[in-house]
């Protein structure tokens, strides 16, 4: 698999407090991170975007879509616009090194780590634990 686009585009930018990316397609959709994928909660949905055109379906994302659905969190995997991703209620990133990160802050949008993002995370240590995951 080629991640060059992912390579070059994390070649952009080397200011410290930067920590990620954010991929578009040709259409201007998001896509995913630079070296994650994207999540981002709507008035209690979670949001991530549909890569059957393009983009890396990664490990910890399945594994993310797979607690949301066993605790019957709605998500939903379609294409959507920065528009979009920017008038969430929270943002998080994942792969199968960090596991989640909450975003904080996307250029002068500021956002809050939420209960969805605690709640994946909760359910993230769990696994982790080799317990069940799902909420208490």
């Amino acid at each position: 698999m080629n991640r060059l686009e992912q390579i070059l585009a994390r070649a952009e930018w080397n200011d410290p407090a930067i920590q990620e990316g954010i991929m578009m397609d040709v259409n201007d959709h998001i896509i995913e991170g630079t070296m994650t994928n994207l999540f981002y909660v709507k008035n209690g949905s979670v949001y991530t975007a549909s890569l059957s055109q393009s983009g890396i379906a990664g490990i910890m994302r399945s594994i993310i879509i797979e607690i949301l659905s066993s605790n019957h969190i709605k998500t939903v995997e379609k294409p959507f616009k920065k528009h979009e991703f920017l008038s969430a209620d929270e943002i998080f990133v994942s792969n199968s090194i960090i596991g989640l990160w909450p975003i904080n802050q996307i250029e002068n949008k500021h956002f809050s780590i939420g209960p969805i993002t605690r709640q994946i995370q909760f359910c993230l240590d769990r696994l982790k634990s080799g317990a069940e995951a799902s909420l208490p």
